[in-house]
Parts: structure tokens; C-alpha cells; sequence
């Protein structure tokens, strides 16, 4: 995840000026020495996730080292790309916990592309043999905010583990605010 931010950053500041990373520190007039941030680092940060950096991360999803898949499913959510919905969806279903709960976190920032499809996913994963992939299936489904996730939830508030009852409740009251 590193080598990401690295290789954005670099690209960003390629972007404004390629003289140093620090292009925008202080004001014009010299009397600040504050930091300026971007306006959208999101926006930026998306404009450079062309199409081979977006193939390149759906292939480390098939990598055999799960960290790996793991950076790469946090990109792909952080990018927030339509294409890499379906990718995602799948790795609900990945050999390793880690890969599982990511995927459902990147699913809560991405799944607005099709909400459908991730509340499907989502929803249909909800038995994970985790406490862990549960819980984040959970948030994931929260932070969708779509009130066909409240059934689902609901039986969670009951799960043999704390930190899913937890989260089923904590994601039941964002879903309600949002109504």
C-alpha cells in the first residue's frame, strides 16, 4: 500500500509542476508556512488510476501471497473504480480472512456503483466462518446505508461473537439515520 501512495504521490506532483513534492507549501505571499492540501485528493488520485493501473491491481488479486490481494482489494476500494466491482465481490470469498474483510470493507466505499450487486454479495457472505469477515461484512453493509440490509443485520444482533453484535448495531443506527 505504500509503494501506491509513493507512486501517486509522485504522479500527482508530476501533475503540478514536477519541480518537488512539496509544490503547494505556504501561501503566494510568503507569510504562511502552513501546508496547502489539494482540493480532491480523491479526484486526483482517481484521474490517475488509468486503465493498466486498474488491470494491474484485478491481477494481484490472484497473487498467491495474501497480502498482496489484500493491498490490492484496499486500492481497488480506495479508487473506488465500476470495473473492479465483480473482482471484489469475488474475493468475499477468498481462501484468507484478511482478503474476506477487506473486500468487504472496499465493497462499502465502491458497492454504490451497483448497490445491488454488493447487498447481494454482502448479504449472501454473512455466514463467514470469521467473526472478524463478519463484523467488516457488516460495517460494509452500513456503510451501503440501503434498508434491504436491516433483515440480515437484525439476525446478526444475536451472533455467538461481541464484536459482530457490536457492529450489527452500530450499522442498523447508520442505516436508520440515513432514512
Amino acid at each position: 500500500m505504500k509503494t501506491i501512495l509513493v507512486a501517486a504521490l509522485l504522479l500527482i506532483s508530476l501533475a503540478w509542476g514536477a519541480n518537488s513534492l512539496a509544490v503547494s507549501h505556504g501561501s503566494s505571499d510568503g507569510k504562511s508556512l502552513q501546508p496547502v492540501p489539494p482540493a480532491d485528493l480523491n479526484s486526483v488520485l482517481s484521474e490517475f488510476a488509468g486503465k493498466e493501473y486498474l488491470e494491474s491491481l484485478l491481477l494481484k488479486l490472484n497473487d498467491p501471497d495474501p497480502f498482496v490481494r489484500v493491498e490490492a482489494v484496499q486500492a481497488l476500494g480506495e479508487i473506488q473504480k465500476e470495473e473492479a466491482l465483480v473482482s471484489v465481490c469475488e474475493c468475499l470469498y477468498d481462501e484468507n480472512i484478511y482478503v474476506r474483510a477487506y473486500a468487504a470493507e472496499a465493497l462499502g466505499k465502491i458497492g454504490q456503483v451497483d448497490i445491488s450487486l454488493a447487498l447481494l454479495r454482502l448479504i449472501s457472505a454473512l455466514d463467514d466462518s470469521s467473526p472478524y469477515v463478519r463484523a467488516m461484512m457488516v460495517a460494509a453493509l452500513g456503510e451501503l446505508q440501503d434498508e434491504r440490509a436491516v433483515e440480515p443485520i437484525r439476525k446478526l444482533l444475536h451472533d455467538e461473537d461481541e464484536s459482530v453484535r457490536v457492529m450489527a448495531k452500530w450499522a442498523l443506527n447508520k442505516i436508520e439515520a440515513s432514512q
